[in-house]
Formats: C-alpha cells, structure tokens, sequence
C-alpha cells in the first residue's frame, strides 16, 4: 500500500513538474545592427515659388548595437550613420568666383538636372519594440528614434543640353541636423518616416524665404 502512495505522489510531483515546465517564458530576438533608409524627399513650409521635382529623395544608413532591457519586448539601440538629401526643383544656385551667391528660378526652362544637395554624419538613438517570432522567423517591429548630424558637404549641380556646373561646400545650408523618424513593419522591409526638426537653411541667399523650411522624407527601412 506505501508503494501505491509512493508512486501516486511521484506521479502527482511529475506532473506538476511537467506542467510548471510547459508555461513558456519570452526569449527576447538579437535587434539588427544595420539599417539602410530611402524615401521620397518633400520640404514643409518651403516657399510658394518653389517646385519640388519628384527626383527629390534621401538615403542613409546606420550601424547600431542594440541593448535588450531584460526579458522584455524593448530594447535601447544607438550607433553611427551616414545621410544624404537631394532637393531637386526651380531652384538654381549659382556661385560667382568671389563666393557670392544667386538664386535663380528656373521655371519655364528646357532643363536636364537640378539639385542641390546636403550630406551629414549622424549619430542615431532607438526605443525599440519587437513582437513575439512566428515560424518564418518573423515579428512586429516598432521603431522610434532620432538622430543629430554634422554636416559633411553641401553642393549644387546643374545640367542642361549645353552646360554643365557643379559648386562644391556651398555655404548657407545648416551645419547641424537633427530630427526624428519611424520604422514600422514585419519583416526586413519597413516602412520609414523621416521628419526634420532643424531648418535646412540658415543663411546665405536662401534666406529669409526658407527660414522654416524642414525637410519630410517618405519610404523604406531594410533592417538586417
């Protein structure tokens, strides 16, 4: 009879064993250290003469290492990157040899290319959201953060049929960017949303028609 109960309360601690061992317990997914950005460029509160082309767009990428907070769906993520916006539109800058420079509205006018452009260093922070992982090895991810830059250049470049020029460090645009942007997906490819909260302009010609101008970039985030 003692071993009757004996096995009973073995089978019994089995049991509960098995049944404490069955609940399961997250188990937080390594966050990607690369990501590359492109979207489609667009520039709030820019002046009313000026035509944004659709070529306008921005590209940038960002290494970053990623800190899961313990054994929960967040993690902090920061890291370096790189940036470059492309304004194509009406608008011309021309320089003369003593730096001097001219907008010139180009609308109406037979012309190939027109941009001018800014390029940052950047460093980037995250908070970020991953969801549980489903068989395909996939999950909801949210992601909002900021960045600040410094810029690297800045140029001008224009071409039609005859004429070709290129102005390179063109003064005016702003030394320092800084902004904030979201990615939002399921898989490798999201969607991304830049907005910038520093002017793109801070002197020179430009001013005072673009003193608020900021820039809106619409697109895609590869995460890896």
């Amino acid at each position: 009879m003692k071993k009757t109960y004996h096995l009973l309360f073995t089978l019994l601690v089995l049991s509960l064993t098995g049944h404490g061992q069955s609940k399961t317990t997250y188990l937080p997914e390594p966050g990607e250290g690369f990501s590359f950005n492109s979207g489609l460029l667009s520039v709030l509160d820019a002046p009313e003469s000026f035509e944004s082309d659709a070529r306008s767009n921005s590209q940038s990428f960002q290494f970053m290492r990623d800190n899961v907070i313990g054994l929960s769906h967040f993690s902090v993520a920061y890291g370096l990157g790189y940036s470059a916006q492309f304004y194509h539109g009406n608008v011309r800058i021309d320089v003369a040899e003593d730096g001097t420079q001219t907008l010139v509205d180009l609308s109406g006018r037979d012309f190939i290319s027109n941009r001018f452009a800014t390029e940052y260093v950047d460093a980037a922070i995250e908070l970020r959201y991953r969801g549980k992982v489903n068989r395909n090895g996939r999950y909801n991810r949210f992601y909002i953060g900021g960045c600040f830059g410094y810029r690297t250049d800045a140029y001008s470049y224009y071409k039609d049929a005859v004429y070709r020029v290129k102005y390179y460090q063109i003064s005016g645009f702003n030394p320092l960017r800084y902004g904030v942007h979201i990615k939002a997906g399921r898989g490798p490819v999201n969607a991304y949303v830049y907005y910038g909260l520093s002017a793109i302009v801070v002197d020179g010609a430009m001013l005072p028609e673009w003193s608020e101008a900021r820039p809106l970039s619409v697109g895609l985030s590869v995460t890896l």
